[in-house]
């Protein structure tokens, strides 16, 4: 490809002109685009003076260029991470309940992930200069702690055998956050201890505070009880140095360390008193080629115990939600805002870390449980989109965000509203004034105006109105859906089946996915030319769908009876 000129993405329509959709707006340099989640293809175009230390291998191969395809096993449930153990006692016993009731209650419903993207955007206006090229990067490894001196003295001592300085990365750094224990945690000389007050369970801002505290151009984040093995670091830095784009999750492996030297080398005692890890995560790896083939669901087979990222693409979408203060899914809500965002998901399974206790189904059934929908919940109320939120509560943002064109039939908007309600009760559809007034805006899903896309994923434009049962509805969702979807589908156009003479003349609907639009507009910043031939599109025809005819009543509509 030859970058050139600059051009901004721009849409016709309804929505004419750019699109507003703040986040990562600057390409990072030396990554050219690559369709879907192809980050393998995205270090084989790196150019030459990339941070890539090992050979890069026909991308065809389909993994990651320099690692092995080990399957992986790791994931202590949903999230256990350092703090599983610990506030599973003192600390959650004192603050689950207020914090996971009347907290939880009020920010949640509130934040509707506006928090995270309104900090997406604010951190990008401070911190967009892309990362330098050439060299190995430097590496802040963030460690996230409380109340485990012990496991925290076996992780830090883990460090301090890494392999890979000179190669892989220039230099580390390794900053403990600790989130908010009764006594200051002893760190040795050159590792940096930052502390926070304890608020509840607030890993996120922990590791926030801990990134924020240093300096490296890559970020690696564990937790005190998950003990690297001496190539971690290796593993973890080899993609994000060269793709900067993307979010990379380590192997997570179970051991009972408690009663072992914390000098011991973790390589040698974990498979030792090695204990079973989640079978559903390995699967999970092993099914989408290591998350080569990640999807818009694929943010659950990440874990923030064992995750690597640039700071350009961390502090770009600002970082961890700060609002999550009970145990479980800020990883998640990471990884689903990265993806929304245009980034990519990756999985190193050579990057191995040892976690200090069962996985997460191997504890207190009632206990685990009631966490568990907690955590679910807290999720549900934040992401958007098939397998994140509930489909009959509206917990969580809506979607799609609908945009109905001005200046149709006042009787087929109603019609074609109504229908498309019915059938998607998550999405939230912006009128004209006119229309919303005739319509009485009495359901909090009908809105005057443009629409905030900041934190929507997808959007259905309503170019004409249209009615039809639920099932055709979800098939225009289902198109955008998925490893190989195209980035927009049209549906109607020339062709389609309609109630009378021109129904097929015009596209009648267009859903876009909201993330190729910020793929392409932060990739045409930075000048990269063929960029619109990476997004396909598409146009439905054959669905159950048809144009309100010109005469129709909305009596009719409703009776039954046209």
């Amino acid at each position: 490809m030859v970058t050139g000129g600059r051009r901004a993405a721009q849409r016709t329509g309804p929505l004419a002109g750019p699109v507003d959709l703040p986040g990562l707006e600057v390409a990072p340099p030396g990554v050219l685009p690559v369709p879907g989640n192809r980050w393998d293809l995205a270090l084989a175009v790196a150019p030459a003076d990339a941070r890539e230390p090992t050979p890069v291998h026909d991308p065809a191969d389909a993994r990651d260029p320099a690692g092995t395809c080990d399957s992986a096993a790791a994931h202590s449930g949903a999230h256990s991470g350092a703090h599983s153990a610990a506030h599973s006692g003192a600390h959650s016993d004192a603050h689950s309940g207020a914090h996971s009731g009347a907290h939880s209650a009020a920010h949640s419903d509130a934040h509707s992930d506006a928090h995270s993207d309104a900090r997406s955007a604010a951190h990008f206006d401070a911190h967009s200069d892309a990362p330098a090229r050439g060299g190995p990067p430097s590496v802040t490894v963030v460690v996230t702690h409380f109340e485990q001196p012990r496991e925290l003295a076996r992780t830090l001592h883990a460090l301090t055998r890494q392999t890979g300085a000179g190669t892989t990365w220039r230099d580390v750094e390794v900053v403990v956050a600790d989130d908010g224990s009764r006594e200051a945690p002893a760190v040795p000389d050159g590792v940096r201890l930052v502390r926070q007050a304890d608020r509840g369970f607030r890993a996120g801002a922990a590791r926030n505070l801990g990134a924020a505290a240093g300096r490296g151009e890559v970020l690696v984040f564990l937790d005190a009880d998950t003990t690297p093995e001496p190539g971690f670091l290796t593993a973890m830095v080899r993609l994000p140095a060269c793709c900067p784009e993307a979010l990379v999750v380590g192997r997570r492996r179970h051991a009972d360390l408690a009663a072992t030297d914390p000098a011991t080398p973790v390589e040698q005692v974990g498979p030792q008193r090695e204990l079973p890890a989640p079978a559903w995560l390995d699967d999970a790896y092993t099914a989408s080629r290591d998350l080569l083939d990640a999807d818009e669901r694929s943010y659950r087979f990440v874990i923030a115990a064992v995750l690597a990222c640039s700071r350009w693409l961390f502090e770009g979408l600002g970082g961890f939600d700060e609002t999550f203060r009970a145990y479980g899914g800020e990883d998640w809500e990471l990884a689903a805002r990265v993806w929304r965002h245009g980034g990519l998901l990756a999985h190193a399974p050579d990057a191995v870390a040892w976690h200090d206790g069962p996985d997460w189904a191997g504890r207190d059934e009632v206990e685990r449980r009631a966490r568990k929908l907690d955590e679910t919940l807290a999720v549900a109320r934040r992401l958007d989109g098939p397998g994140a939120t509930t489909t009959g509560l509206r917990l969580g943002p809506p979607d799609p965000v609908v945009v109905v064109a001005e200046g149709l039939d006042p009787t087929g908007v109603a019609v074609c509203v109504d229908s498309l309600l019915a059938a998607l009760p998550r999405a939230r559809v912006h009128l004209s004034r006119a229309d919303h007034a005739r319509l009485g805006g009495a359901d909090d899903r009908l809105r005057l105006g443009r629409p905030d896309l900041r934190t929507a994923s997808r959007l259905l434009e309503v170019r004409r109105p249209v009615r039809g049962p639920a099932a055709g509805w979800r098939a225009v969702l289902d198109a955008v859906g998925g490893v190989d979807a195209p980035g927009a589908v049209g549906v109607g156009g020339e062709g389609a089946s309609g109630d009378g003479p021109g129904d097929g003349a015009a596209e009648w609907l267009r859903l876009t996915d909201l993330r190729t639009v910020r793929r392409r507009r932060r990739w045409a910043r930075a000048g990269a030319e063929g960029v619109d031939a990476l997004f396909g599109e598409t146009t439905l025809t054959g669905l159950d769908l048809r144009p309100v005819a010109p005469d129709a009543s909305l009596e009719s509509y409703l009776g039954g009876w046209g």
